[in-house]
């Protein structure tokens, strides 16, 4: 349900705190639609590499400007990765349903938000998924999202326990740096145990122009298909770089964002690079079309 980035991370609480040290605005969020995006609304996107199209994004909205159809497509491996149906059945509630790459059948993510507190939880039909709860403060940015796992295998032979934890620092409306953690703690029926705790901080510089577009939402590791329908992280500044570090030790790797936009201040390009050890190795430019 979550990308490659749910195998890394550390104890909620200290990323917990690590959040109210560096955040801000940890209020409720309100006064906000959070199925509804505004104009001009994004009807396709393509990523291209090298002179090719290397995947689209594509969407379909209601007469609210809430998302119905996202069908994304790998065009290298001319295979359909998401091909999701929104359905709103409250005000505050939505089912995302259709193929989620790569399980084969049709499953879906029930999705519920409360205004109140500014929780979104989700979790997915299929066996083994995760729950998740995602919380945004008082201007609709991303604070944290938490998961807890508890597995045990047939017999009693192994069980497990793991904690994830995303928590974001928030800087003038836009998330400049999240703290990935997971502790893992198993025992087997032999009494042999074993715990692990591990965490990644990514750093993410903010630019000087608006991100009407939630573009965040293809940079970050969220769960895309959710994140994207309730406008996550809702950004108020476009990122122009991404590094990170383990401990601390900085990663090779690095990202960094150019943008062109049209008349009116929407993205019109975004153009990504990514490089390790300072050489590039991948660029990608982003494409926006509207309806």
């Amino acid at each position: 349900m979550k990308p490659l980035y749910l195998f890394a991370t550390i104890l909620l609480a200290t990323l917990a705190a690590a959040c109210n040290g560096g955040g801000e605005g940890d209020g409720k969020k309100t006064d906000r639609q959070i199925w509804a995006h505004e104009k001009p609304l994004v009807a396709r996107v393509e990523v291209s590499s090298g002179g090719s199209v290397i995947e689209t994004y594509e969407y379909t909205y209601d007469e609210q400007g809430r998302i119905l159809t996202l069908v994304k497509t790998d065009k290298l491996a001319r295979e359909v990765v998401l091909d999701l149906n929104y359905s709103y059945p409250g005000e505050n509630e939505m089912k995302v349903q259709g193929k989620f790459f790569p399980i084969a059948t049709n499953r879906y993510i029930d999705v519920s938000y409360n205004p109140t507190s500014g929780a979104l939880s989700y979790k997915g039909s299929w066996s083994g998924a995760w729950s998740y709860t995602t919380s945004v403060n008082k201007d609709g940015v991303v604070t944290s999202t938490e998961c807890q796992s508890d597995f045990a295998a047939k017999e009693g032979y192994y069980t497990s326990k793991m904690n994830y934890s995303e928590v974001y620092t928030i800087s003038e409306g836009t998330a400049t740096e999240s703290v990935i953690g997971t502790e893992i703690s198993a025992q087997s029926s032999k009494a042999t145990r074993t715990s692990n705790v591990s965490a990644l901080k990514t750093t993410y510089t903010p630019g000087g122009q608006d991100d009407r577009q939630n573009f965040a939402a293809y940079l970050m590791p969220d769960n895309f298909p959710v994140w994207i329908a309730a406008g996550f992280p809702g950004n108020k500044k476009l990122i122009t770089g991404i590094s990170a570090s383990t401990g601390t030790i900085p990663a090779p790797e690095t990202t960094a964002i150019e943008y062109s936009f049209n008349a009116a201040g929407d993205i019109d390009t975004a153009v990504r690079t990514d490089s390790n050890a300072g050489t590039p190795y991948l660029t990608r430019t982003y494409k926006f079309i509207y309806q």
